[in-house]
């Protein structure tokens, strides 16, 4: 019985604590009620107010611009051209000092090239007596060869005339063959004088042959002279200089480094898509028509050719159609009109140049990037524009080792938009305003400047009067509705 009791009590203290239970949940467990701003709710409903700038056209070249290094075009090495000690060597011959074509640098040993040419003088003066010699003898001989043939013809008249006597029976046989030897003895004088003769003469182109090679011998001499003295062959400043006075040189030996000022190159290296700017040009100049007056040009040769003749036309069609093409360059060279800055507290100073060629085989495989030369003609003659927020002070050429800004000017052969530079976004991207609502569109920058920037659309097209957005977001969606701040439409 008290078993039973127990369990009663337990199970009505179970339910008891079980109904305390729900009602402190029923009591306590609503969450308390929070005030709402209206006001601040309807702020963050409303779409964000944007500044808007027009997108405008962009007429006229845009500038590529890179940086590059200024670099000699041509570094001569003068070497001594004949062996011998240096005499003296020229005080303006030194390391950093500038020269002009044709003055003297160093002064090497002439003696033994001296003695030489007193030694050729006197062989060639000797080559000239024994030609004389051979012509006096020559001379002679034809006297006595004259002689010789008068003697041979009496002899011939003699022999004939003991021949006939012989005939008649007037001599004897011993006055026949006494005339016959006699005229064979003359015969033979003569024919002796005449291999004289000819002996004498083949002497003389002998000797005259071997006048001649002293005489080259002499000029090689006297070259070599000449040589002893060393002179700057082009103006340009010297690099280096090895050698002093004193020293001994072979010929061959390098004695002074020339950098040519004549000239100068820039090295500077185009990303592809500024190459592929300059391709474009490029293309849309081949694609341009020939000028009237060249077709007019073209037409009147054609007319006085057929005039002519149609033979000569068909055979020189038939000529330039059988001559073989040259090999076409697939890079090309870009031959493009560019300038090259240098700036220098606040002085730019501008010398005229062009992309002369590209260098190496082509695409760099560490930087990805088009190596270029940019030749200048005329390092010496720059144009000089100020800022105002310096002197006028400015290099007077352009110098090897001078970093440069290379602007090359390209005529787009597509339609390029002007935008405020506060509208360019990170990324290569503008925000523009359609309809109420941002739109998210990738862009090319060309140009900036402190005024504008000049972009090409890459993904999307807009078109001028489209709205950009130029004011700074906290957050943005590609189609987020935004409204434009009041006084723009």
């Amino acid at each position: 019985m008290g078993g039973v009791t127990r369990i009663l009590l337990n199970l009505i203290g179970s339910v008891g604590i079980l109904g305390l239970g729900v009602f402190g949940l029923l009591f306590f467990g609503k969450a308390p009620e929070v005030p709402v701003d209206e006001s601040a709710l309807a702020a963050r409903s409303q779409a964000p107010a944007v500044e808007t700038a027009e997108v405008t056209a962009f007429s006229g070249p845009f500038q590529v611009q890179v940086d590059g290094e200024a670099s000699t075009w041509r570094v001569l090495t003068v070497s001594a051209e004949v062996g011998g000690r240096i005499e003296s060597k020229s005080a303006g011959c030194r390391s950093g000092l500038f020269v002009n074509a044709g003055d003297v640098l160093f002064e090497i040993d002439r003696r033994n090239y001296e003695l030489d040419e007193q030694r050729l003088i006197a062989r060639l003066a000797q080559a000239q007596e024994e030609l004389n010699s051979i012509d006096v003898e020559l001379g002679n001989g034809e006297a006595l060869l004259k002689l010789a043939g008068e003697e041979n013809e009496l002899q011939k008249a003699h022999l004939a005339r003991v021949k006939t006597l012989f005939q008649r029976q007037a001599t004897s046989e011993t006055e026949l063959d006494n005339a016959a030897r006699q005229e064979l003895t003359s015969r033979n004088a003569l024919q002796m004088q005449e291999n004289q003769q000819g002996s004498l003469r083949q002497s003389r182109r002998t000797k005259e042959a071997g006048l001649k090679l002293v005489e080259a011998e002499l000029e090689r001499c006297r070259l070599d002279l000449e040589r002893c003295t060393v002179k700057a062959p082009i103006a340009g400043r010297i690099v280096q200089d090895t050698r002093e006075d004193g020293d001994f040189v072979k010929a061959g030996d390098a004695l002074v480094q020339l950098s040519d000022g004549s000239r100068m190159e820039v090295r500077c290296s185009l990303r592809g898509e500024e190459v592929s700017w300059i391709w474009r040009q490029q293309q849309r100049q081949r694609s341009q028509p020939v000028p009237t007056s060249q077709q007019q040009d073209s037409a009147a040769a054609a007319v006085s050719a057929g005039s002519g003749g149609a033979a000569d036309v068909s055979s020189a069609g038939s000529a330039v159609a059988s001559s073989p093409e040259p090999p076409l360059d697939p890079l090309g060279t870009p031959d493009v009109p560019c300038e090259v800055v240098f700036e220098f507290e606040g002085t730019e100073t501008v010398w005229e140049g062009r992309v002369s060629r590209y260098e190496g085989t082509g695409l760099d495989r560490a930087t990805r990037t088009f190596p270029c030369r940019v030749v200048v003609e005329r390092p010496a003659e720059p144009r000089v524009a100020t800022d105002g927020r310096g002197g006028t002070v400015a290099p007077p050429a352009l110098l090897s080792g001078m970093f440069v800004t290379v602007r090359i000017p390209i005529e787009a052969p597509v339609q390029l938009y002007r935008l405020p530079p506060e509208s360019l976004r990170p990324g290569g991207t503008i925000w523009l305003v359609r309809e109420g609502r941002l739109q998210v569109v990738q862009v090319s920058l060309l140009q900036m400047t402190e005024g504008e920037a000049v972009v090409h659309p890459v993904d999307q097209q807009f078109a001028v009067g489209d709205r950009v957005v130029i004011s700074p977001l906290a957050a943005i969606q590609d189609g987020m509705q935004v409204q434009l701040v009041e006084g723009q439409r």
